[in-house]
């Protein structure tokens, strides 16, 4: 027989944000579950961390494409959407909402972990080497052509490009600022922010 928990334990117990958990509801569309949640659980919701692991399922490539575009339509690019972004902590529920509208209610997926980006590149501290980035791609999406991984892979050393030098501009922003920063400046922008500093 299992030993009761105690006050504290079971309080404890209600401190932490179960990602797993969230990941059944997600896929379950339970869009009530964010209200289920204590306070402290919902302090740490990360809807960032659910989003890499929302498009890695491990299933037949119709269901994988269906993850893919789904979250891009639904969360993805909403997610940097200044106001969201710049007050999460005000939006979380409505970012709840959007993973769960990108789930197509199917009932529970398993996914499994993909290895980020090195940190230093993650922290726009080194560029990264296009081989490397392929590589993470092609964890992602094994299901994947060459010739798409490549396209990828390019785009994502160009915008990587935009925000290093963001950050080198302002080094005292955080990276997830320098992330939504380099949504809203364009490539033109920055020209003419260089021919202003006679760059």
């Amino acid at each position: 027989m299992a030993k009761a928990k105690t006050p504290t334990e079971e309080k404890f117990d209600k401190q932490d944000f179960d990602l797993f958990d969230a990941l059944k509801a997600i896929d379950k569309k339970d869009y009530s579950y964010f209200d289920t949640l204590t306070v402290e659980q919902q302090k740490k919701f990360s809807p960032y961390m659910l989003l890499q692991w929302m498009v890695n399922v491990k299933s037949n490539s119709q269901i994988q494409d269906y993850y893919l575009r789904s979250v891009e339509y639904h969360a993805n690019k909403y997610m940097l959407d200044y106001m969201i972004a710049s007050n999460s902590h005000k939006h979380s529920k409505l970012q709840w909402l959007m993973l769960c509208a990108a789930s197509p209610g199917i009932g529970s997926q398993f996914r499994q972990w993909i290895p980020s980006i090195s940190p230093q590149v993650s922290k726009l501290r080194v560029s990264p080497k296009e081989k490397d980035i392929k590589e993470y791609y092609k964890k992602i999406y094994p299901n994947t052509d060459n010739d798409t991984l490549d396209q990828i892979s390019k785009l994502f050393i160009v915008s990587h490009k935009k925000k290093m030098y963001l950050a080198q501009q302002y080094p005292s922003m955080k990276v997830e600022d320098i992330e939504i920063l380099a949504e809203l400046v364009s490539d033109s922008d920055i020209e003419q922010y260089d021919r202003q500093l006679g760059n």
